[in-house]
Formats: structure tokens, sequence, C-alpha cells
């Protein structure tokens, strides 16, 4: 008889293994992308369940995103959690098929633990999570809210609930991960829940078999078993659900976003967070169990502008020339490590939307500056051989910008502003209007919009060609002189100065009726071509006896030629 239940509890292992989401080829950096979600790099955004997410604005945009992602949070034993939000638990399913209604995968980020009640509910992050995670009660609360979850998202009846039963992403406890890397590298980390000291998810405590909940009996009282546990209860209600584990950029203890220590190995450290993340569930398999399919990623919870205008944080912005650090660069040797010890894919989530391109960011409530969307549209092969297959944007704090009219400010171009932020050298200048009330200016809009006309393939196959560029860049800006200026009779050149878009080839035409605009024939007075990155710029112009007229054009990669800018009149006498 006991060899009959061994076959029997293979046999049901090997349905519901089969029964699991698989993984097809075409993933980058050795990983695969799992069965079920777009074979081409995806974009998606926060989008909560009204008009400024996937009932309005996200379908009102004509852009086919592929994710939209919304926090299940309040606790598991507080009153407020999300099965409070609608009858029956049912929040995640009418997401969930609303999401999936207009083409996008739902996208879940799990974060109850945090805030549930338990035996240290003032203190902080990490040792309050780690207390939670201990407290027998609040984890038995914890394993009967996450099997609801996965009853309303499997394919299942359950309390006479149809659940959703497509493909769904759950993405496990943002942060909870990092602190308990910390925790079993640290022993002042750890607030007295280790049994020892590694890079080792199973140093870590944590109630599960002890919890008494009869489904997770089956596994260890750590960090680990934690992990086993939801993935077997995955397993049992909803094997179409892709589980993610969360990777932090500080997990080591030292933190890729935000170091400027040159003599760090970055790609050792990833290794050693990969390391942690595979023996917590992502590679390897526990008793009965599957693993992770994905692991998610966050560069920062708010713009950088906000971290350095508001918190004074110095490094706050990376530095898109990949120069001085942080930087992107070491970011992705980070990523790409933990992706390729893993064997997963990487799904970026939580990307600020702020940007340097359009006036309305300026550095204020709701339209502060970053320059990570724009590095990552503009780097997306780059991204690809990292291991990443996705970029979910959306802000992660009430001040921080976001992608539609937040603010019903409406369409907003304030004077532009030049910054060295995320620059090693030059200045970037957000000199572009607006057209949108969009609180970003409308640069996602307009990202997605240009990329989703020729997504890049994850199979390995050359994307199709992008469509040609013939928009043409802002007209330079003329910052010297300010106004009219004269000179002496002896001066026989002029320093005319200013910014333009990076890389425009700026060029002073003699402007010679006056009329301010660049004429066929009007002769060139002086060129300069901007390296990657740069757009400060100066020409010098000669002139003539008398009162001498120029205007300045910027030249994109493209070979588009900007509107003329008229410099103010340089006389000489």
């Amino acid at each position: 008889m006991r060899s009959l239940k061994v076959l029997t509890r293979f046999v049901v292992l090997l349905a519901l293994l089969a029964a699991l989401p698989t993984a097809t080829s075409g993933g980058a950096a050795g990983a695969a992308v799992p069965t079920g979600l777009p074979t081409h790099f995806g974009i998606g955004l926060a989008g909560h369940p009204d008009s400024t997410g996937i009932y309005g604005w996200m379908p009102n945009s004509g852009i086919a995103f592929d994710y939209a992602y919304q926090y299940l949070a309040g606790g598991v034993n507080t009153g407020n959690g999300w099965q409070t939000w609608n009858t029956s638990g049912q929040f995640p399913l009418w997401y969930a098929q609303g999401s999936a209604s207009h083409g996008y995968v739902p996208v879940f980020p799990y974060y109850q633990l945090l805030q549930s009640n338990g035996p240290c509910n003032s203190c902080g992050e990490a040792q309050r999570d780690l207390a939670n995670l201990n407290s027998a009660s609040t984890m038995a609360s914890y394993y009967a809210d996450f099997t609801v979850l996965m009853k309303r998202l499997g394919s299942g009846t359950w309390d006479g609930i149809a659940g959703f039963g497509t493909t769904a992403i759950v993405h496990v406890e943002p942060d909870l991960s990092g602190y308990a890397e910390q925790a079993a590298l640290d022993s002042s980390a750890c607030y007295g829940f280790c049994t020892a000291s590694g890079n080792n998810p199973s140093f870590v405590k944590a109630s599960v078999a002890s919890s008494g909940v009869a489904a997770v009996a089956g596994f260890a009282d750590t960090y680990t078993g934690f992990n086993q546990a939801l993935l077997h209860l995955r397993d049992v209600y909803a094997p179409n659900v892709l589980l993610a584990f969360h990777v932090s950029d500080w997990a080591t203890r030292y933190d890729v976003g935000s170091s400027t220590d040159a003599t760090l190995d970055w790609t050792a450290l990833g290794n050693q967070a990969g390391a942690f993340a595979g023996a917590a569930g992502v590679t390897q398999v526990g008793p009965g169990t599957s693993t992770y399919d994905l692991v998610f990623n966050d560069v920062a919870d708010r713009d950088a502008g906000y971290y350095k205008y508001v918190y004074g944080r110095s490094n706050a912005f990376w530095d898109r020339l990949n120069s001085t650090l942080p930087n992107f660069h070491v970011w992705e040797q980070y990523l790409k490590a933990v992706t390729t010890t893993t064997g997963k894919s990487a799904i970026v989530w939580q990307i600020p939307l702020g940007n340097q391109w359009f006036q309305t960011e300026n550095n204020t409530d709701g339209h502060y500056q970053d320059n990570r969307a724009e590095y990552f549209f503009s780097h997306l092969a780059e991204l690809k051989q990292t291991g990443v297959i996705a970029l979910l944007f959306g802000r992660g704090n009430g001040g921080s910008t976001t992608n539609e009219d937040d603010k019903a400010d409406g369409v907003t171009n304030p004077p532009s502003i030049c910054k060295t932020d995320g620059v090693s050298s030059g200045q970037v200048c957000n000199n572009h209007a607006s057209t949108v009330s969009d609180d970003d200016g409308g640069y996602v809009r307009m990202a997605s919009t240009s990329y989703y006309a020729a997504p890049l393939p994850l199979d390995g196959t050359p994307p199709p060609p992008p469509p040609p560029d013939t928009t043409p860049p802002p007209p330079p800006v003329v910052t010297r002189p300010t106004g009219a200026v004269g000179v002496g009779r002896r001066v026989s050149t002029y320093t005319v100065k200013g910014t333009a878009e990076a890389a425009a080839l700026v060029r002073a035409w003699v402007d010679v009726n006056g009329n301010g605009l660049k004429d066929a024939g009007e002769p060139l007075a002086a060129s300069a071509q901007l390296a990657a990155g740069a757009t400060s710029w100066s020409l010098n112009v000669s002139l003539v006896r008398g009162v001498n007229r120029f205007v300045v054009t910027g030249t994109d990669a493209a070979g588009n030629q900007s509107a003329a800018r008229a410099v103010p009149t340089i006389t000489r006498t």
C-alpha cells in the first residue's frame, strides 16, 4: 500500500508539472521566455482599473501594450487587504479579465507581508518583514490569502466563482528577498531570525510548517521553505500563473543603483544574488514543487529628480554616457549575472517615468526628471542581451511623474532647463514642447508608439526595419549673445553659443535678407558636430562692418533639419 501511495503521488506530480507553463526559446543571455508571454520585447504600465489605466488611458492611447500591473496589498489580517476591495475576493479576477480584454497580460505585485499585523508593527521595514515572516498566526493568514489569490487566477471554480484560467504573473513580495539575503549575509541585519551566516536562503527562518496550515505542512521553517510553499500552492490551484521572484539591486548589501565605488565587481555580486535566488526556488526544485518562472528587478521607486531635489541625494541619476558611477552598464552587468546564474528571464518593473526631453519635466511636484525611460527605449537590444524581456513603467510614490494627467494641470511647457544631471560631461536640455496633458509630457506615449511600429523579437531574428525618422529636431537655443550686441571695428569674429538636441549638427547661416529664416542659397557661416550625448555648442562666425544677422539650425542623425533660430544682431562699428 505504501508503494501505491508513492506511485500515486508521483503520477499526480507529473500531471501538475505537465500543466505548468513551459518555456520557449528566445530569451537573451541564455534565459527563456515562459510560454504565454509575448515573443517580442514587451512594454507595460501600472494601470488602475479605471479611466486612468486599463479602462481609459491605456486603450485610448491606441498603443498595443503587452502588460498592465496592479498591486495587491493592504495586509492579510488587517481587514483592509485586497480581498476586501470587491466582493468574495474577486478584485484580481476582474482586473485580470479587464486587462486581458485589451490584450494586456495582468501582473500582480503581491505586497502583503509588510502591511500585515504582526509582532513588530513599529519596526523598520526589514525587521518588520522578518518578524511577520516568523509569526505563526500572521503566516497562517498569509498562506490562506495566497491560496484565495491562486483560486481566483486559476482555472478551477471555487466558492461558486470560476477562475481566470489564462496567463497572469504574480510578483512575490518586492523587497522581501533583498531583506532575506542581507539577513543571511550579515547577522546585524538578521534581528535574531537566522540559524547561520552565509549566502543561503535556508539560513533565514520563517514560519511554514509551524504555521499550522495543512497545505504547507511539508515544507521547512526557512525562507526556502516559504518560497516552496508558495510554489506548491501555485502548482495546485493555478498552474497557469507565472510566479516571479524579486531580485533587488541592493540585496548583496551593495547597491548597484547608487554606489560610486569603482572597486566593486558587479558581475560577482550579481552571481551572488542569482545564487541566493536560485537556491530559494528560482532554479532548485523543492519537494513536489516547480520553480519560479521569472525574476523581477526594480531600478528605483521614484524619479531620480525627486531623490535629488527633495531628498538631496547627489548620486540619484545614472550616467547615460556610462563613464561615471552609477551608470547603466554596471547595472546591466549585475542583472545579466542574475539572469545567467538563474537561467531565467528578467522583467524590469516600476521604472520611473520622468524624462529630460519635454519641457513639462521641470523637477516640480508630479513632473520630476529621470533618464531611465529615455535610455531604456533607445537601448532595447542592449537590455535584451542582459536577459530582460519586458519593461513595466510606473511610479512608486505620489510626487513622482506618471503617464497620465494626475496633476490635472493640462498641457504644460514651462521654460526649458539645462542640467548636468545624468551626464558625466556636457548638459541635457529639456527643450521639446509637449502637446499632450500627460504629466511626463507624453514621452512614454511617444516612445511606445514608435517602438510598437517595429517590435524587437526575442527569438533571435532581427527586428523589422523601423519606420524612417522624419521628425525634425527643435531649433537650437542661443545663449550668447542674449540680445543685440555691438563690437569694435577691430573685432572680426564672434563666438555664438547655445544648446541643441544631443549629437546634432549645428550650423550658423548668414541671414542675407534678415527674415529670421534659412532661405535657399544663404551662405554657411560656421558649423559644429556635437558628440553623442553632448548638447552644448559654440560657433565662431566672421563679422562684416555694420549689422550682422545669422540664424542657426540643428540637423539630427536622420538628416532632419530644424527650423531656424535667429541670433540676436551683432553690430561691428
